[in-house]
């Protein structure tokens, strides 16, 4: 679960840094929700490259869970076949 808070902090400041960026550079021309939007595209795509190894912790994590889960439902059904 730290994985996932650690990732989710990090893409909402990645979003905030894009959004001040843009809001100061572009703040004449654009009202506040085409800035929004803006910021939104630009650190969802800056985030696949920035947020990598981040991301592969909580791939790895999510991984783990997920086979641990499996595995004790396997080991379930076979003890439910055996008896």
């Amino acid at each position: 679960m730290k994985e996932f808070a650690i990732y989710t902090g990090l893409r909402a400041a990645l979003f905030a840094v894009c959004f001040a960026v843009l809001w100061f550079a572009l703040n004449n021309w654009l009202n506040v929700f085409p800035l929004l939007l803006l910021a939104l595209i630009v650190s969802s795509i800056l985030s696949i490259f920035v947020l990598r190894a981040a991301r592969d912790r909580l791939a790895g994590k999510i991984e783990t869970r997920a086979t641990k889960i499996s595995t004790r439902l396997e080991q379930a059904r076979t003890a439910e076949d055996d008896d």
